[in-house]
């Protein structure tokens, strides 16, 4: 990484950087690090917000719906932080979605943001303009009201975050289950809201990441059993009205649960909760004129640079796809700031990109949905970002 960040600062002094007009899609707190990192090395901005406030999934009153009434971060908010602006003193540790809101739009107000918003845009489509292999102008299009509108940038940013479209897996059993019974259901936790919805229900919840752990504390003193299906249990354990239970469990239409044909101790389950994550989509993109691949579960974004950067087509980036990120707004900006450099000043090859690809895909082999997974590498992740465009990592 780091030779291409020396090769960075010498094509700096070579040549003089280049402006850039760029479509930013999505007002959430990764789009809002765009903008402000596209600014301040010279570009346009433009950020497209199909909601009426900054934020995405944390605004007043967002687009989607994706976080629960009683939702508490996960991570303290001096991890969540940009390093230019501290959360409000007064504030818990872990804090509400309201409060993690209220934080973006100030982070908007204090990087001078919303003068690049257009407010009320869901964009609808982005293309190519001309023949050539590598695009150097996007038509991007987009709703506004009842009105379609489009224009022309030099590069675009998608940066709408990955939590509109479930992931359904089907867990073993699961059919003959359903038709056993009409009252049984099947909800993704996009669709959780209230714990009091499943109270005195016997609930299974598929997963045991962030969204799964939570939901499952939310239920416990609410349900009448609740099972806990995920791929960190090693085996069954029950304590209270809770059982955990480890990967290959199945249904069966009597509605227990059962592992290598034994019957877990427990009621028949009412409901099953998937707390399994997201796919990603960009309904809004052309994947295959693109050469997007996203796998035969969309687990994953390829061919992308560092996670962001298209291999083939370096001025289309993509922000905010990585997963288990312990320092989410940090991040962003690492990104915003690796995108903002290379649209100056592209020291990158498309070789080289597409062996960063090769390599991150063998480091992955036998889990590729995990390619966007950080986890512990996220801060070395960060400093190699920063690294290569340029600025001291240390």
């Amino acid at each position: 990484f780091r030779r291409y960040a020396a090769a960075a600062v010498a094509m700096a002094a070579a040549k003089k950087a280049r402006r850039r007009r760029v479509a930013v899609i999505g007002g959430g707190p990764a789009g809002l690090a765009a903008g402000r990192y596209l600014s301040e090395f010279g570009h346009t901005p433009v950020i497209f917000e199909a909601g009426s406030a900054v934020g995405g999934i944390w605004a007043p009153e967002p687009v989607n719906k994706v976080v629960y009434q009683g939702l508490v971060t996960n991570i303290p908010t001096v991890c969540m932080q940009s390093f230019d602006l501290d959360f409000e003193p007064q504030l818990s540790s872990y804090i509400r979605a309201s409060e993690l809101g209220s934080y973006l739009a100030r982070y908007a107000k204090y990087f001078d943001l919303h003068r690049h918003v257009r407010f009320g845009c869901r964009v609808t489509n982005v293309r190519s303009c001309g023949s050539e292999e590598v695009s150097e102008e996007w038509e991007v299009s987009w709703r506004s009201g009842v009105h379609d509108e489009s224009d022309i940038f030099d590069a675009v940013v998608v940066a709408t975050g990955h939590y509109d479209t479930p992931y359904l897996p089907e867990i073993p059993g699961q059919s003959e289950w359903l038709k056993a019974s009409s009252s049984r259901s099947i909800v993704h936790a996009i669709g959780y809201d209230d714990p009091a919805e499943f109270s005195g229900r016997s609930v299974l919840v598929v997963g045991g990441r962030s969204s799964g752990v939570d939901i499952a504390r939310e239920l416990r003193d609410k349900v009448a059993w609740l099972y806990v299906l995920e791929s960190g249990c090693q085996k069954v354990t029950s304590v209270g009205n809770s059982t955990h239970v480890p990967l290959g469990a199945e249904l069966t239409a009597a509605g227990t649960l059962q592992l290598a044909s034994q019957a877990l101790p427990g009621p028949a389950v009412d409901v099953v909760i998937l707390a399994t994550g997201y796919t990603y989509a960009f309904p809004f993109l052309d994947e295959a004129s693109l050469g997007l691949d996203f796998g035969p579960a969309r687990r994953y974004v390829a061919p992308l640079y560092q996670h962001v950067i298209h291999a083939k087509q370096p001025n289309l980036c993509f922000l905010g796809l990585p997963l288990a990120v312990p320092c989410p707004v940090a991040l962003f900006e690492a990104q915003a700031r690796l995108v903002s450099a290379h649209l100056s000043q592209g020291w990158s090859t498309e070789a080289q990109r597409h062996e960063w690809v090769t390599k991150r895909f063998e480091s992955v082999a036998h889990r590729p949905q995990d390619f966007h997974f950080l986890g512990n590498e996220a801060w070395d992740y960060m400093r190699a970002l920063v690294s290569e465009a340029g600025m001291p990592a240390d």
